[in-house]
């Protein structure tokens, strides 16, 4: 099995010893270090010494969880690749429910549900996949000659969907098993992370280009919602010039917008009215970066 770590020292050790406390143990653990600087080495030491599931450690220049993920399965030796995260905790069981999802040939890959197990608040870094088609690296097993026959992870970020449409591509199927569960827990983070992560949008479009058929299957290729914020946005702004008129259609599409964008951001999370307050200003600020990233990589796709 594969875990990418990229400065969680802090976890790695609780991801690892769930691995090895399951009911079917896998063959090796492969620790891809991806060019953390938080110590990370003294902090995987320990693992590596310990019993039981050998634990190997492989360092590589810092390039995102793809490349990291792919060093990892070059790596492996097993039939079937298991892959989680470092601030990921597996269910006992995780291991025999993800094999058993492969009852056929045709099965090139098996899904399993992400779960988050902790309280989020407006500021957490939280992900879930309770129903499949997904594709999240927490929680997912690839046959290795699958990866191997497609290519492996050709993109540094959102290569989880781009493995996954490869490998639907090649005319394998992926089930998903909800009984494979990993919880991920909640991770604080500042006001800015969602602008640093907007950046990542622009992998959007290589996923549209490198997959036109099964893309457009899994991922909305306009977000309505957004394009009323965008639109609103531009109309209060034009009020300044063009009268009430435009201010009064501008406010109309933000109404009509921005709900629903805020109730997606604020799903199961623990806030108050300063946070509620902050989520809507935010918001009006997050979506046209987002935007902006998105345009400029249907326009320059980064490779």
């Amino acid at each position: 099995m594969v875990i990418p770590v990229y400065n969680q020292a802090d976890l790695i050790g609780r991801a690892v010893d769930a691995v090895r406390r399951g009911s079917v143990e896998p063959r090796e653990i492969i620790i891809v270090n991806d060019g953390s600087t938080d110590g990370l080495h003294e902090a995987v030491q320990p693992l590596l010494a310990e019993g039981g599931v050998p634990v190997r450690l492989i360092d590589i220049p810092h390039g995102g969880p793809g490349r990291a993920r792919d060093a990892g399965w070059r790596a492996a030796s097993g039939e079937v690749v298991a892959f989680t995260d470092a601030d990921a905790e597996p269910d006992p069981d995780w291991i025999h429910w993800g094999l058993s999802g492969f009852t056929a040939d045709a099965i090139g890959g098996v899904e399993g549900k992400v779960v988050s197990n902790g309280t989020p608040t407006v500021f957490t870094h939280q992900v879930h996949n309770q129903f499949g088609g997904h594709f999240m690296t927490a929680n997912m097993f690839y046959r290795r000659a699958v990866i191997e026959q497609v290519g492996g992870f050709k993109s540094r970020y959102r290569e989880d969907s781009d493995l996954a449409f490869s490998v639907l591509e090649a005319g394998y199927e992926i089930p998903f098993v909800g009984a494979a569960q990993v919880a991920h827990p909640p991770r604080q983070e500042r006001w800015n992370f969602y602008f640093k992560k907007a950046n990542r949008k622009r992998f959007e479009a290589l996923l549209f280009r490198n997959h036109p058929t099964i893309a457009p299957q899994y991922l909305p290729r306009f977000q309505p919602t957004e394009m009323l914020i965008l639109a609103g946005e531009l109309l209060v702004i034009l009020g300044l010039w063009l009268g009430v008129w435009s201010l009064a259609a501008g406010l109309l599409l933000l109404a009509l917008g921005l709900p629903k964008r805020i109730a997606a951001w604020l799903d199961g999370r623990t806030y108050g009215a300063r946070d509620y307050l902050m989520v809507w200003v935010l918001t009006l600020g997050l979506v046209p970066v987002e935007a902006y990233y998105h345009w400029a990589g249907v326009l320059n796709p980064p490779r």
